[in-house]
């Protein structure tokens, strides 16, 4: 994507068919992003032949390409910039939310903030359960003889490993101190250990369905059992909300989780049913065909506004505001059985956030494509590719790709990686979708207020597009480039980038970029956000390795990927540091 200058003075038109000429001849293969961008390439160099001006000489925010949001202003000079407008400062925060899964041989899969634990030795039983510490630094899993592990700042108060049971233990619950705990078996029996007091339990009672779970309240002086005819028991403060026993159900309740204050809660079926009593609001479900095993365990979100859902395959579901962390794959390479899930929030300086645990250590093959709306019509790529790249938006912001649903499901079943990218831009002045949003309510002479509400509302609505679709990713790519509507103004468009990497970040979604580095240059000004950069290259496959280069690497971060030249499909290589870590952008 060399410039093109006129042969003399005010020659720009003949550099202009020059460059038209010159894409002509290349020829590639219709209906692939590579092409696009060739074409918009020889635009760019056409309009900046034309009107070579309006992209030099923006003023920039003083003293750096990357200052930090608080200080990005409207750019100087612009005809509608009559006042100041920043994004908003998110208040600092000492916790983040984590959460851990725990296999059967009761190994511990931590994401967020939350710590690891050694393994256990082998034991006699299988895991059941697990709770984690109020600070994420520790756990408790029980085994169903009723055996207890500590880890961490996790305190043992005693277990029921020695002792014959009726019937096997199902769950724990902790009080909120961290000095106590219960463990509830199958028939109804509740145990009290620690500072936790025994306030009942439905061993006498006429159950129609085993005890799956016990689950205590915010205060941790009262607990809930349920059983998996979806019979809900109360007691100690705990209030009764509602049940399903006695309703027909398509599968058993495994899982009860409360909201926040304790006046609602959720269960949760193995099919990923949810059902919602009191003030626990319905967020959503698995879309049918996405779950690939059974639900085993959920866990609500600190504010009680979200919650996950963990499978047996250790793929992870979250909805409302529980951010996605990671998983253990929820793929055909997944080698766990995992049996519940716990959460909570944690000292950022264990966060372990966009972990994939049991991803493949390498790629099977380097190089892989990527596909979207263009390919609805027509055959996907054959043959074994590494990982397969789909786009979410339908070409511009705020539109959808109509065919992601049925793209998701083919990447899934080539057991390759799939990742997720959206196309970003900046609004018209006043457009409906940039006047409200994270940065407050806007007026038309508020151009960064605009910009980032419309980045961030683009952003919100394809991750609720994905997940409707079932498609998620540990990192998502943001697609910079001239098919879309840019400002003059290179602070700006900067500024937009950063709220879509801002609101990815609250899904709890890592960030890279896709674009070329002229683009970037024409669009950002070079503004340095460190971000991994997938670089769309005139290269062919042979050549795509030589791009895994700093040089390349238009925003200070690193190269991940390169895109090819293409022939009928968009073929992309992967650079090393995600040869040997897959797990970072792609879901398995």
């Amino acid at each position: 994507m060399n410039d093109t200058s006129p042969s003399r003075p005010g020659c720009r038109a003949c550099a202009a068919d020059a460059i038209r000429r010159r894409l002509a001849a290349l020829r590639p293969a219709s209906g692939t992003r590579s092409l696009r961008l060739l074409r918009l390439a020889a635009s760019a160099a056409v309009g900046a032949a034309v009107i070579g001006s309006v992209l030099v000489g923006v003023p920039h925010a003083p003293g750096s390409s990357n200052p930090p949001a608080a200080a990005i202003r409207p750019p100087v000079g612009a005809p509608e910039a009559t006042k100041t407008t920043t994004a908003p400062a998110a208040p600092p925060s000492t916790l983040v939310p984590g959460y851990q899964l725990v296999t059967a041989t009761g190994v511990e899969l931590p994401f967020g903030a939350t710590s690891s634990a050694s393994p256990p030795p082998v034991l006699p039983h299988p895991a059941i359960a697990v709770e984690r510490t109020a600070s994420g630094e520790g756990s408790w899993r029980v085994t169903a003889d009723g055996g207890v592990i500590t880890s961490g700042d996790a305190s043992f108060h005693g277990s029921l490993g020695n002792l014959h049971l009726a019937a096997p233990v199902v769950g724990i619950a902790t009080t909120s101190s961290g000095q106590g705990y219960w463990l509830a078996a199958a028939d109804g029996g509740v145990f009290a250990f620690g500072d936790a007091l025994y306030l009942g339990g439905a061993a006498t009672s006429r159950l129609s369905a085993s005890i799956v779970d016990i689950t205590a309240t915010p205060s941790g002086r009262g607990y809930w059992l349920v059983a998996g005819d979806g019979g809900v028991f109360a007691f100690g403060d705990a209030t009764y909300l509602g049940g399903l026993a006695g309703t027909r159900l398509s599968a058993p309740i495994v899982s009860l989780a409360p909201t926040d204050d304790g006046q609602g809660y959720w269960l949760a079926g193995r099919d990923a049913g949810v059902f919602a009593f009191g003030n626990a609001v319905y967020y959503g479900r698995p879309t049918p065909g996405s779950l690939r095993a059974a639900i085993v365990g959920m866990a609500a979100s600190e504010s009680g506004n979200g919650y996950w859902l963990a499978a047996a395959d250790g793929g992870v579901f979250t909805y409302g505001d529980a951010p996605f962390l990671g998983s253990s794959g929820g793929g055909r390479r997944a080698r766990v059985q995992v049996v519940d899930i716990a959460a909570g929030t944690g000292d950022p300086r264990t966060a372990k956030a966009d972990v994939v645990v049991d991803a493949p250590i390498a790629l099977r093959s380097a190089y892989g494509y990527d596909v979207s709306w263009p390919q609805c019509d027509g055959p996907y790529p054959t043959g074994a590719p590494g990982y397969s790249i789909i786009g979410v938006t339908g070409g511009h912001p705020l539109s959808h790709n109509r065919c992601l649903a049925d793209e998701w499901a083919w990447v899934r079943q080539t057991g390759a990686g799939g990742g997720l990218y959206l196309n970003l831009a900046t609004p018209v002045v006043g457009d409906p979708q940039s006047m409200s949003g994270p940065a407050g309510d806007c007026t038309s002479a508020e151009l960064a207020c605009q910009a980032w509400n419309f980045s961030a509302n683009n952003v919100n609505d394809a991750v609720v597009y994905a997940e409707a679709s079932g498609a998620s990713a540990p990192m998502w790519w943001l697609d910079v480039e001239g098919a879309n509507r840019w400002s003059p103004y290179q602070n700006l468009n900067a500024y937009a980038v950063r709220a879509a990497v801002d609101a990815l970040a609250k899904h709890g979604i890592a960030a890279g970029v896709y674009s070329t580095p002229r683009y970037w240059r024409e669009i950002t000004g070079n503004a340095q956000l460190r971000l991994p950069v997938w670089v769309a290259s005139t290269t062919n496959q042979a050549g795509a390795p030589t791009w895994c280069t700093p040089a390349k690497a238009f925003t200070g971060g690193e190269v991940w990927l390169v895109q090819a030249l293409p022939g009928q499909f968009d073929t992309n290589f992967s650079c090393d540091p995600l040869l040997g870590d897959p797990g970072k952008a792609f879901r398995f």
